[in-house]
Order: structure tokens, then sequence, then C-alpha cells
């Protein structure tokens, strides 16, 4: 089945899809969308925005990416679903449910949101609570929940890995994904968002195949991302980067998600704008060809 290479395409009035900026384009042209998925060369994208109660529209953007040959990889839901606030808690709740709905509708391969954390501030805050039994335990039930309440029948639902959440480990989602027990929850990979230490980082590929053994059979979407780390300092300093700027092993990162036996979504993130996307693509596709993986 292969992997299916992708990343934000960008039209009038999209932003960059850098960090803490919406992936998926505004536009409502949903057959130019497409096309340009296509003229860039990607089998898979973002979902648009659109709302699920838009039937027409959900109906119009899943024909035309259909029609072009071009997957929805992801539906995304930013928000903290462990808010201490309950009925902050109960919205953010309200709204992933939704977000499940909508990838269902269009036949994306997954909607997707962070676990959280139990940090006032946000859910990229830090907080020792976010990795005992209490923060597995209310990641078990959320997901129980959202599943049951949007019932998918065509899409996934996934957590968002990150090293602040409980989900920071390969781990701790093979244990998540035996405690949920239900055949609507999936696992993305984001393996830059595992990379905490200089034993990972230096050994990245060790990692992937790891995550493999553990949770080949249920992972369905990835995202394509790299890391630094800065030298001579006595503290672990790490930033992300544009793929082919870092250390991640993407001949090993490939060959991973190809092996799978299944199709698997691979999308780039978090850069500031269409010439680094097209240059990290360059770099992906490059490593892809000399390990044999198509794209």
């Amino acid at each position: 089945m292969g992997v299916l290479f992708g990343g934000p395409v960008f039209l009038d009035g999209d932003a960059s899809a850098g960090r803490s900026q919406a992936h998926g384009s505004a536009s409502t042209d949903f057959e130019e969308l497409a096309r340009q998925h296509v003229a860039k060369g990607f089998k898979a994208g973002y979902a648009p925005h659109i709302d699920v109660d838009d039937t027409a529209k959900v109906h119009e953007a899943r024909r035309a990416f259909e029609e072009h040959g071009v997957i929805i990889a992801e539906v995304q839901c930013w928000n903290n679903l462990l808010d201490c606030d309950d009925s902050v808690r109960k919205e953010n709740r309200s709204a992933t449910i939704r977000a499940v709905a909508l990838a269902d509708e269009l036949a994306a391969v997954c909607a997707l949101n962070t676990v959280g954390s139990f940090a006032p501030e946000s859910l990229n805050h830090h907080n020792p609570r976010n990795f005992g039994i209490e923060a597995f335990d209310a990641a078990v039930e959320t997901a129980r929940h959202v599943i049951d309440e949007a019932r998918p029948t065509r899409t996934k639902f996934a957590f968002e890995v990150l090293a602040m959440h409980v989900t920071d480990d390969p781990e701790v989602m093979e244990r998540l994904v035996a405690a949920v027990d239900r055949p609507a929850f999936g696992v993305h990979v984001d393996l830059v968002n595992w990379i905490s230490s200089p034993r990972k980082y230096w050994f990245n590929a060790d990692l992937i195949r790891d995550t493999v053994k553990r949770l080949g059979p249920y992972i369905v979407a990835a995202h394509a991302k790299d890391i630094s780390m800065q030298d001579n300092c006595d503290t672990v300093r790490l930033t992300e980067v544009q793929p082919g700027q870092g250390q991640i092993d993407y001949g090993a990162y490939l060959r991973a998600l190809d092996g799978l036996g299944h199709r698997v979504t691979l999308l780039m993130e978090h850069l500031n704008s269409e010439s680094e996307y097209d240059a990290a693509a360059e770099h992906i596709r490059d490593r892809a060809s000399a390990v044999g993986v198509s794209l």
C-alpha cells in the first residue's frame, strides 16, 4: 500500500501552516485545492476548514479530493481534553466529537487531537500530573467517549503524541491502545515529538523500529519534521527544524512506514513558507528514492 506523502498547499489568503497555524486551507474552492495537491505531487493532504453541519461543502470537498486521487489524511482539532475547568473540558470534548464526525464524512484517515495537559495555562504547558495514572486513565476514558459518541465507520480517532503529555513514549501508546480497546482508535506517529533525549536523538532509527514493532497494525498516519540538538552545552536543547536540516534518519523512517503492509499518510507541518515546504519535500523524496520507497 505504501506511504501517501503530502503537506499544506497554498491558495490566496492561506497562512504558512507554521507552528500554531491551521494546516488545512481556508479556501472553499475545493476543486482548485485538490488540483494544487496534484500539482505538488501530493497524494495526501490536510482537511480544508469546513463545518460538519455544512453538508453541501463537506460533500463537495470529499468529491473534489476523491476525483483527483488525493487522500484527506487529517482533520485537526487542537484543544485541551484535560482542561481543569469542567465546562471547558466538556466543550473541548464536543469539538473533538465534531471533528471525528467531520473526518468520517470526508472519509479522512483520522481525526487528531492531543490528550492535553493538567496545567491551567494551556495544553502545551508542562505539569507532573501529565505522566501519572490519572492522565492515562483520563486519556482512555476520553478516547472511548469520543469514539462512542461519534461512532465513526470510515475514520480513526488518534492522539497527537507529545513529550509533555502522557503519550510521550511508544510503550505508553501500546498500553493505551490496549486499554482503549476500540477498533476506531488509531495511532498517529510524530517521531520528532518523541525525541526528548540525546539517546533518542542519535538513535532515532531504533525509536521508529521500536514504534513499528509495538504499534505497527494501528499506525494510520504520521508527520514529517526534523530536529536538531544544540552542541557544546550542559543541558539538552532540542529544536524542531526543516526536514533535511536535522538528525531524523528519513531512510529508516520511510522504510518503516512503507513496510507496515497497509496505507499510511505522511504530512509535513510547521514550516514558515511554501518555499520551505518545497525544499523539505525535495529532501524527503530524495531519501525515499535512495531507499526504494515510492511516495
